[in-house]
């Protein structure tokens, strides 16, 4: 039930937020369509006077569309509207009488104007488009009623032949031979600038105004007046005539200009002629201004010496009509003139008595009442539905992978999708949806119900799945995995990997394999003289990527054949140490490495298995000899018990006595060595339990030497102690310590050469409590340490002392067992074991 509901309010959610964002969005399309018609921020009178007014032009648009036709009267009368249509020149009415049946081309009325009627100007040609609607607005997907006028304007290129500026009215002008031409604005700006004009386009000018020069400047007159603190007479002194230039051409004195005429400029400054009339020029080379000209072809910066200075004809070329061009190139431009079918129309309307329900005026009217509505609903609305689709947003992130009664995080089969994927899936269900509204909006079924159900549907998809995947990012996101569960990250992940196995086998072949760097180095060497050689040949581009492709492969294959020799070399190593239980994987490999991986495996089987049988063989030794052991101390023990008895009766006979005491000796030496025997299984199989605690080191070891105090002396046996005055401490189980102590002991007494020294020591060194015990061997010790090690091995080779050979070997066995170490050293006929502990500190005792 708990996961019904969860779904159920999922959905909830989706749907709610879906709903919500198509009431925002329709109420923001709605309030910007009330906008751009003017109606959203209108109110009252004039409102009203907005709507009635769109309602006759309306009426013109559909009168006019029909022109060449009947007017539309048909739909003029059904309708209930009065229009009629003047064609004016520039919306000019003069003194036409409006009541006058001549004014119009067409009335569908006779009846004088009434006192309130709505007036319309329409611009119309031959190639204007119609946009008819019977609908007075239309504010989601239809055009109104609206005419394109469509190439009214032709365009016809022309040379420049002399260009001009008039300062008054800041313009410029183009002269094309025959008139003067008003240059677009777009095309020059007149600005500051220290560069002066650019030499192209100066010297293209300076051809024109040369090319425009008249062969007899004196049979020409001068538009341009002088004035009279400007003019100058051919008296003037030279002073003067060094700051005006009175001549048309310096180099011919008989072209003088006459004193009446004479234009004045100063410095280097031009006269230009335009339709051989003279012209002062805007100013000179240097006058820190240039006219930048703009041209759809090419532009350049033109100096003002070749620009002509047209403000004394301010007035004249502002009262005419003169045509427009734009800048082609900085020599032509394109003249663009009215077609001549382009006509203007005062169209007037008015309503009748009996006009449908459904005209232009009745629907404005019905839109009086309801656009105030909407000028508080539909910002209301769009508040509300954008609330709700905000928190909806949020409960549905709050939702989004939400954990579940487990603790895991629930998740949905579109996050598991790779991020791109999703994103290319609701691309495409995204571009169906618009491609729908698209669709249903061009059409005149759009705004029926079912063309708005049809929109309404595709903005709810496009909705629902913007939705879901943006739940899928919010879930990503909630399990850390945003980054991860894209493809780029999965192929940058699977470029990765072999890259990192490569560089690992790398590793490994240069950790494993000592020669290996010599390899890698030589292997470059080898390159880099190939490369060099490679170099030096003409036809170079051909070879490389081929020398490039043959040393990747040529590296991967070294790779892989000196890693394969590290899996057998670091196997041979192992079982050199000791390990048998290493194995070489010889899948894939080379034939003559896999011979040898398979070689070192049988090695490695045969010697476990020889090892095994020789574990095996001890084991069943070490049973023999305790289950022997155990068998034989049973009747030991009565034979020593009867012996005894046998002691305490009175024999007279010396000779009984004397064996008695021979088999009392021997029977004693049986036992001792079957309890050694016992005791040297036991400590070899691991089954003795230690008593582990903290043991003062060097009171045992005086205890120890205590002990054979007497025997020493009966053998003549001087021992050298050297043990610390405070307490040493190590951790082991101190009966069996003893043991050990008392063993290095006894083998001091049985096997030390009579009237010597034997030295017992006790050192601390590092942390570590060492035992150290030296004596001379009483004979001659032909064997080494480590058999002197085994059990039932002694020094004495003619066993004739009571030794049995265990007594090294329970030591050792027990020190170890005990984490200790024992180490025998045989120098000549010099006896050394050190016997080594960790030393425990002196507060952890107590």
């Amino acid at each position: 039930m708990s996961k019904v509901y969860k779904r159920s309010s999922h959905l909830l959610y989706t749907i709610g937020i879906c709903v919500s964002l198509m009431i925002m969005i329709s109420s923001i399309v709605i309030l910007n369509a009330l906008d751009d018609c003017g109606l959203m921020y209108t109110s009252g009178t004039s409102l009203k006077k907005l709507l009635m007014d769109q309602a006759a032009y309306d009426y013109s648009i559909w009168a006019l569309s029909d022109k060449d036709g009947d007017y539309n009267e048909e739909f003029m009368n059904e309708k209930g509207c009065n229009i009629g249509i003047i064609e004016t020149d520039n919306g000019n009415l003069g003194d036409l009488d409006l009541n006058d049946s001549s004014t119009y081309i067409y009335r569908n009325f006779d009846q004088e104007l009434p006192a309130q009627y709505y007036m319309t100007n329409v611009y119309t040609s031959d190639d204007s488009e119609f946009y008819l609607s019977e609908k007075l607005y239309d504010f989601l997907f239809v055009n109104g009623n609206e005419v394109y006028n469509y190439d009214i304007e032709e365009y016809q290129p022309k040379d420049i032949k002399g260009i001009g500026y008039d300062m008054v009215g800041q313009k410029a002008y183009v002269w094309d031979g025959e008139e003067f031409i008003e240059l677009n604005d777009t095309s020059y700006n007149y600005k500051a600038s220290d560069d002066g004009g650019t030499y192209n386009t100066t010297n293209i000018y300076d051809r024109i105004w040369a090319s425009q020069v008249p062969e007899d400047s004196n049979q020409h007159s001068f538009t341009a007046a002088a004035d009279d603190k400007n003019q100058t007479s051919q008296e003037d002194d030279s002073s003067k005539e060094k700051n005006e230039t009175n001549v048309i051409n310096e180099d011919e004195e008989d072209q003088m200009l006459p004193a009446e005429s004479i234009i004045t400029t100063s410095g280097d400054a031009k006269i230009l002629y335009i339709d051989g009339k003279a012209y002062p020029a805007l100013g000179d080379d240097n006058s820190g201004y240039i006219l930048e000209l703009y041209g759809t072809e090419s532009s350049g910066a033109l100096s003002l010496s070749n620009v002509a200075d047209l403000s004394d004809l301010h007035d004249q070329l502002g009262s005419e009509d003169l045509s427009v061009c734009t800048l082609d190139t900085v020599s032509s431009v394109m003249e663009y003139t009215m077609d001549s079918s382009y006509k203007q129309y005062t169209v007037i309307t008015f309503p009748r008595p009996d006009q449908s329900r459904d005209s232009f005026f009745v629907q404005a009217q019905r839109y009086l009442g309801i656009i105030p509505v909407l000028h508080v609903a539909l910002p209301l609305l769009m508040v509300i539905s954008g609330i709700l689709v905000l928190v909806l947003s949020i409960l549905l992130v709050i939702r989004a992978g939400n954990y579940d009664d487990h603790g895991r995080l629930s998740t949905d089969i579109l996050a598991d999708f790779p991020i791109e994927v999703t994103f290319v899936i609701f691309g495409c269900v995204e571009s169906l949806a618009i491609a729908v509204i698209h669709y249903s909006a061009g059409y005149d079924y759009n705004t029926s119900q079912y063309g708005l159900v049809v929109i309404g549907i595709g903005i709810f998809v496009g909705a629902y799945a913007g939705v879901l995947w943006a739940e899928s990012i919010i879930i990503n996101f909630k399990r850390k995995q945003l980054f991860r569960n894209t493809l780029c990250y999965k192929m940058l992940r699977a470029m990765v990997r072999p890259l990192r196995r490569g560089i690992d086998s790398i590793k490994t072949v240069l950790a494993s394999i000592k020669w290996g760097y010599r390899i890698a180095g030589m292997c470059l060497v080898i390159a880099f003289v190939e490369y060099m050689s490679i170099a030096v040949i003409d036809d170079k581009e051909s070879l490389m990527l081929f020398w490039l492709l043959e040393k990747v492969v040529l590296a991967a294959i070294i790779i892989k054949v000196l890693k394969q020799y590290a899996k057998v070399k670091k196997a041979a190593v192992d079982m050199a140490d000791g390990n048998m239980d290493v194995r070489v994987d010889t899948t894939k490999m080379l034939i003559d490495l896999e011979e040898h991986g398979h070689a070192l495996n049988k090695i490695g089987s045969g010697l476990n298995t020889a090892v095994n049988e020789r574990m095996k063989s001890e084991r069943m030794k070490t049973e023999l000899i305790t289950n022997v052991s155990h068998d034989i101390k049973t009747p030991l023990t009565s034979v020593i018990n009867y012996v005894d008895l046998l002691q305490k009766e009175n024999f007279d006979n010396e000779t009984a006595r004397s064996y008695l005491e021979v088999l009392d000796r021997q029977a004693k030496r049986l036992k001792k060595l079957i309890e050694d025997l016992i005791e040297a299984s036991k400590a070899a199989s691991g089954s003795i339990k230690f008593n582990m605690e903290s043991v003062n080191a060097r009171v045992l070891l005086n205890q120890s030497v205590g002990e054979f105090e007497d025997r020493l002396q009966g053998s003549n046996i001087t021992v050298v102690t050297q043990i610390p005055d405070r307490d040493v401490y190590v951790r082991a189980d101190n009966r069996y310590l003893f043991r050990v102590l008392d063993n290095l002991m006894s083998n001091i007494v049985k096997y030390s050469q009579e009237g010597t020294r034997a030295y017992v020591e006790l050192n601390e060194d590092g942390g570590m409590v060492r035992y150290t015990f030296k004596n001379i061997s009483r004979d001659k010790l032909g064997i080494s340490a480590d058999e002197l090690m085994e059990r039932f091995v002694r020094g004495d080779m003619s066993r004739n002392t009571e030794g049995n050979g265990l007594g090294l070997s329970i030591a050792r066995s027990l020190t170890e067992s005990m984490g200790g170490k024992m180490e025998l050293t045989v120098d000549g006929d010099l006896f050394k074991v050190d016997v080594t502990f960790p030393e425990v500190v002196k507060e952890s005792v107590a």
